[in-house]
């Protein structure tokens, strides 16, 4: 895919530091601009790990990837359309290549519930990404304050509706 646009259902895939995918998926472009892409992506939709096992998304999501910032976000709700979380990567910035959206995930999370403060999950498993993949201590910092500004931003979000799928399973119109 040359040129990605509005309603391209696009594959997304999540690194390992090294480039390793470890887990991928369709999802449909509901945004796209120099600054920023916004997919969704359909409850029930399937998943793929490196083993090749597949699972399916669990809830109706939105998901924001700004190509400057080290993170993405998740919206995700439930088959009511509420929100129940968001849930920040502290990853790479994505780009594209041959027409995937790729990033590479570090570990580091943030997630918020609604009516409670955003937290930083998973440090242990940045802990270990961090003696796997050499992270300096300059990148490690760095990540802690992507996490910083990930906790402002999920204090701060406001959740657009939740996405309004058709029977084809695209977006509804």
């Amino acid at each position: 895919m040359q040129n990605p646009k509005v309603g391209d259902t696009i594959k997304v895939h999540a690194c390992k530091a090294d480039g390793i995918i470890y887990r991928s998926w369709t999802a449909l472009i509901k945004h796209i601009s120099p600054e920023l892409v916004i997919t969704v992506g359909r409850a029930g939709s399937p998943v793929f790990n490196a083993e090749g096992a597949v699972s399916h998304i669990e809830h109706h999501l939105r998901a924001y990837y700004w190509f400057d910032k080290y993170h993405n976000l998740i919206e995700a709700f439930d088959q009511g359309g509420d929100l129940i979380q968001l849930y920040i990567n502290i990853a790479s910035p994505p780009e594209w290549t041959d027409g995937v959206l790729k990033f590479k995930d570090h570990e580091l999370d943030v997630t918020k519930f609604p009516h409670k403060p955003a937290v930083i999950v998973d440090e242990d498993e940045f802990a270990e990404a961090a003696v796997k993949y050499r992270y300096s201590p300059e990148f490690q910092k760095q990540m802690y304050a992507a996490a910083d500004e990930a906790l402002k931003l999920a204090d701060e979000w406001k959740a657009k509706p939740c996405p309004v799928f058709g029977l084809e399973g695209g977006l509804a119109k």
